[in-house]
C-alpha cells in the first residue's frame, strides 16, 4: 500500500523540479526581452547555446581572435550594460565591450577571462543539445511572445541542427538595433577576475 504513495510523491517531486527547470528558462528569456526588446527567436537561440557552450564556436586562433578584438574596441560601444548573465543557470556571462573602453577592465582582462573558458564541443554535448534546445523552445512557444518571423526561424534552426551544425548569428534586426559588441565569459571566471572591478 506504500508504493503508490511513494510514486505519488515521486511525481509530484519530478513535477517541480521540471517547473523549477522551465521557470528558469522563462527568467532568462524576460532577461533578454528586458535587454532587446526587439529580439528575435534566433538571438534567444543564440544566447541559450553560449549559456551551455559559451564562445568556443568563434575562436580557433586566440591570434586571430585577439585582433578581432582590437578591432572591435575601436567601434564605441554603447550597450545599456556592462555585462548580462545568460541562460537559465547563468553560467557564462556575456561582457560588453563598454566595460573596457570606460576602464573598468582592461583589454588584457578581458580577453585572458573569455579565452580562459574556451573549449571545444564534443559530438556528445551536441547531442545533448539536440534535446535541450526543443525543451528550451516549447517553453518560449507557451511564452506567446510573437516574436518576429518565429515559425521561419524556428524551421530553420531544426534544420541546422538536423545537420549536426549548431551555430547561429544574432538576427539581423537584432544586430542592425542593438550592434552588440561582447565576449563569453565563464561565471568562475567572470566574478573571480571581472566583476569586482565592475562593481567598483
Amino acid at each position: 500500500m506504500k508504493h503508490p504513495v511513494i510514486f505519488l510523491y515521486i511525481a509530484i517531486f519530478l513535477t517541480g523540479c521540471q517547473n523549477a527547470g522551465d521557470n528558469d528558462v522563462r527568467t532568462a528569456v524576460n532577461s533578454q526581452l528586458s535587454l532587446y526588446p526587439e529580439l528575435h527567436l534566433q538571438d534567444l537561440y543564440k544566447a541559450f547555446f553560449q549559456a551551455e557552450f559559451g564562445a568556443e564556436h568563434i575562436v580557433s586562433d586566440t591570434t586571430s581572435a585577439g585582433r578581432y578584438l582590437d578591432m572591435e574596441l575601436s567601434v564605441p560601444d554603447h550597450s545599456a550594460v556592462l555585462y548580462e548573465p545568460i541562460g537559465a543557470d547563468s553560467t557564462f556571462y556575456r561582457v560588453h565591450l563598454r566595460a573596457v573602453q570606460e576602464g573598468y577592465i582592461s583589454r588584457n582582462q578581458l580577453f585572458s577571462a573569455f579565452v580562459g573558458g574556451v573549449h571545444s564541443v564534443e559530438i556528445p554535448q551536441i547531442e545533448k543539445w539536440n534535446k535541450t534546445w526543443p525543451h528550451i523552445d516549447a517553453v518560449i512557444d507557451k511564452m506567446n511572445l510573437n516574436l518576429p518571423d518565429y515559425d521561419r526561424e524556428k524551421a530553420a534552426i531544426d534544420s541546422l541542427l538536423a545537420t549536426g551544425s549548431y551555430a547561429i548569428h544574432h538576427s539581423e534586426d537584432f544586430s542592425s538595433k542593438y550592434d552588440p559588441h561582447y565576449r563569453i565569459v565563464r561565471k568562475d571566471l567572470f566574478e573571480e577576475s571581472l566583476l569586482p572591478l565592475l562593481l567598483q
